[in-house]
């Protein structure tokens, strides 16, 4: 029974250490700027960065749980194990998008900047990349 009780405190011990080891800083990413439209060179409309933000975004798999003006808040959950909401501000210049919450991500706000699971990262930037493609 010990030999029990011990092969599972190493595991959880192991569980929470490769738990802990996976979080990396939060990068929140800067103001994204969207040049005019290529084919007439007129500036865009904060409707057409809103559009670009869905499309891009719903061609990945997130979902926009509210849409205000100004303002969408974009959720993506990936295999119902981890859940980001991210708040994407914009107007007709551009936009930036920003953490509100996640799921199973391992996020620690901590005084010297918040950290998360790694994968966070890479959905944010997939979902710029993915924007900037869709709005030119």
């Amino acid at each position: 029974m010990k030999t029990k009780q011990w092969a599972l405190a190493l595991i959880l011990t192991a569980a929470m250490g490769a738990a802990t080891a996976r979080s990396v800083p939060l990068v929140e990413p800067e103001r994204v700027l969207l040049p005019t439209t290529a084919q007439t060179q007129a500036p865009r409309s904060a409707d057409s960065v809103r559009a670009a933000i869905i499309s891009g975004a719903q061609s990945l798999g997130w979902v926009v749980l509210k849409d205000e003006p100004g303002k969408l808040q974009l959720k993506y959950n990936k295999q119902n194990k981890h859940e980001v909401v991210i708040d994407a501000i914009y107007d007709a210049e551009g936009y930036q998008l920003k953490y509100v919450s996640s799921i199973n991500m391992n996020y620690s706000g901590l005084d010297t900047g918040a950290e998360i699971h790694p994968g966070y990262n890479r959905w944010i930037a997939n979902l710029i990349k993915t924007i900037g493609l869709v709005s030119q």
